[in-house]
């Protein structure tokens, strides 16, 4: 297998920005750089972050965050024409834990939402296309997920890639953790390891037999799936 060595990008003010190029495949080759980017909130980002973000020359931001979290952190980026806002979850669905039934849940509940978001992706202008969430971890680690799955990426190096994502926010969860008003589990303060992806992936085998077919129940088609073939992967 290729060597995956993380593309970070610096933009000021988020820490958890990474080009997926270099990612491997099953069958060799790598997936290509600068068409997908995952990130943390843009809400984050300095003044040089906004400058740096949009020199990137982004087709498509693809927000996948509630509307209330829109409201309280508004995006950086917002305000661009190739922004999206395509939540994966309804304001009301609950979150579950532990870190595996918080998943499973997610993706049970919206496979529309989840399509929806990968179809995105598939079908952005060219360029690099930004799929981020509050984190970059959680619903921005499925989507991610879920589209580099699809087009034969190296699940240990896709695995390797989620697990990243805790040593770059680290410095946040600790200044979090410290906040007597923040609103969220402490639980999710612990960092998610590996398993928890490649088990939500596997999840969706057992329970619809593939990604693709879960994906495909939820609305992507096989044209999607070819687009995101050609642009990822070339």
């Amino acid at each position: 297998m290729t060597e995956y060595i993380p593309l970070h990008l610096d933009w000021p003010g988020c820490l958890n920005v990474r080009d997926l190029g270099g990612l491997p495949l099953t069958g060799g080759g790598t997936i290509r750089e600068r068409v997908l980017v995952r990130s943390d909130c843009p809400s984050y980002l300095t003044d040089d972050g906004v400058v740096a973000a949009t020199d990137y020359g982004l087709s498509r931001i693809i927000d996948l965050r509630r509307p209330d979290e829109i409201d309280r952190w508004p995006s950086r980026l917002g305000g661009l024409p190739a922004h999206l806002h395509l939540p994966v979850q309804e304001p009301d669905d609950p979150e579950e834990g532990p870190w595996v039934h918080l998943y499973a849940g997610l993706l049970d509940r919206r496979p529309e939402l989840f399509a929806r978001a990968v179809a995105a992706v598939a079908d952005a202008p060219e360029g690099p296309v930004l799929v981020h969430c509050a984190a970059g971890k959680d619903r921005t680690g499925l989507v991610v997920a879920l589209a580099l799955t699809l087009v034969g990426a190296d699940a240990d190096a896709l695995a390797d890639d989620y697990e990243i994502t805790n040593e770059r926010l680290a410095p946040r969860y600790a200044q979090l953790a410290d906040e007597p008003d923040y609103d969220r589990p402490v639980g999710r303060l612990v960092p998610p390891t590996r398993e928890v992806i490649l088990g939500a992936l596997e999840h969706l085998r057992t329970r619809h037999g593939s990604v693709e077919a879960y994906l495909a129940q939820g609305g992507l088609t096989p044209g999607h799936v070819r687009a995101l073939r050609t642009r990822l992967v070339g």
